[in-house]
């Protein structure tokens, strides 16, 4: 396993929040992910011992990438620039590739997103879906959260894998982030990546199932 720590915080967590998923089995469907064999995750949260717990059920390689206070601030570093210093769109990719370097070489069967996408501007998705697109394999299946809902609640949750269908939100704080419509989101991922199946929940967010559009998956 291998990671990228994030910002230390002085703010005591609050209490953990149970969610429960209607995609993730499809994420997690058992019969498929034999066929893979060994599987490459790629979870961009933090290294908590549940998950991992359940991780360790998989035979797999595991990458935790807690990168989200890090593309937050590169976010707003980037919004601060003025129009004629605004990076290119393969500018924007190779500070991405450089902020998530932890990544590797590697390609991924399965990627937790969580909120990643909230944390970055429109203008950036592109690039961050073509430093995407080099990291996953055919069979690929990615699963996060985006908020949909205006007057959803901004806050940077940090979330863990526990169960089948069970996610657990250790920690959330407010902060400013991006929203992004459906529409907008399989616009910038390009032909190779779609959103496909959404579940909109109770807070505004939509639950989502991303894959790798250049192959039809069983």
């Amino acid at each position: 396993m291998v990671g990228l720590p994030g910002r230390s915080r002085t703010r005591a967590p609050g209490p953990a929040q149970t969610l429960t998923s209607r995609l993730l089995p499809a994420v997690l469907d058992e019969k498929r992910l034999a066929s893979v064999g060994t599987l490459n995750i790629l979870d961009f949260g933090r290294a908590h011992g549940a998950s991992l717990e359940f991780f360790n059920q998989f035979s797999c390689r595991l990458c935790v990438l807690d990168a989200a206070d890090s593309l937050i601030q590169w976010s707003r570093e980037v919004a601060a620039r003025s129009d004629d210093d605004l990076p290119s769109a393969s500018q924007m990719q190779l500070e991405l590739s450089n902020l998530l370097s932890a990544m590797g070489e590697h390609r991924y069967d399965l990627v937790f997103l969580w909120d990643t996408i909230n944390h970055l501007p429109e203008y950036a998705l592109p690039a961050f879906a073509a430093l995407l697109r080099r990291h996953v394999t055919a069979q690929f299946r990615g699963h996060g959260f985006v908020l949909q809902k205006r007057g959803a609640a901004q806050q940077l949750r940090h979330m863990s894998l526990t169960g089948i269908n069970e996610i657990v939100v250790h920690e959330a704080v407010e902060t400013e982030l991006y929203s992004h419509n459906r529409r907008v989101i399989n616009d910038c991922l390009g032909s190779d990546l779609k959103l496909d199946q959404g579940v909109l929940h109770g807070d505004g967010r939509l639950e989502f199932l991303m894959l790798n559009g250049s192959r039809n998956p069983s």
